[in-house]
């Protein structure tokens, strides 16, 4: 039995749809990387058109969307970004970077209570990022909270103390490796967070 010629129309119309899909996820690959460049070389206005045109082909690029959320924030638009980035979070609830960026877009629109809110989910997640600990530190000191602030501070520093530790211990691998500038660039920063290091080489 022949296929009737509706039938071809059908699967024709389909096979071109997809084609179109295709180009446009190509295409807007393209954009992507011309925005990332723009935004390397810190032109914003560039890279936010570039990323714009991304999303009108692909708009649920979610590189791009939160590229696009980089830009507002570095233009001075936080509410802007806050935005994209809350709905980034919604299937991106691990990703350090979405958090970081959302807290300190919310903190700089005023959103303390926000801010503070997602702070305390991420550190649900991640107990000994000291970033966080100094995020909070900024929205208490906004509130008039000292008590708080000092509390966040302290918590950091403990946190700092743990990397202390890590960064000795690259040091001495890039040593064992002749590697001996990276080695003192690393056992510099170990120093740095807790002197009684020096004790142990």
């Amino acid at each position: 039995m022949r296929p009737k010629k509706k039938d071809w129309v059908a699967a024709l119309l389909l096979f071109c749809a997809l084609f179109a899909g295709c180009a446009d996820k190509e295409a807007a690959g393209t954009l992507y990387i011309k925005a990332l460049e723009k935004y390397e070389q810190k032109d914003l206005k560039s890279a936010g058109a570039f990323i714009n045109q991304c999303l009108e082909r692909d708009k649920k690029n979610e590189r791009a969307k939160f590229l696009k959320a980089k830009i507002h924030f570095f233009q001075g638009q936080y509410r802007a970004s806050a935005e994209i980035l809350l709905d980034l979070k919604k299937t991106n609830s691990d990703n350090k970077d979405i958090q970081l960026y959302l807290i300190k877009s919310l903190i700089l629109d005023g959103q303390l209570e926000q801010a503070r809110g997602q702070i305390q989910i991420a550190q649900k997640n991640d107990m000994g990022d000291w970033r966080l600990y100094r995020l909070a530190s900024i929205v208490a000191a906004k509130q008039n909270d000292t008590a708080a602030r000092l509390e966040a501070l302290d918590e950091a520093r403990r946190a700092l103390e743990g990397s202390a530790q890590v960064y000795y211990e690259l040091a001495a691998i890039w040593e064992s490796l002749g590697i001996q500038g990276k080695a003192a660039e690393l056992k510099e920063k170990s120093l740095a967070l807790d002197k009684g290091l020096a004790e142990l080489h």
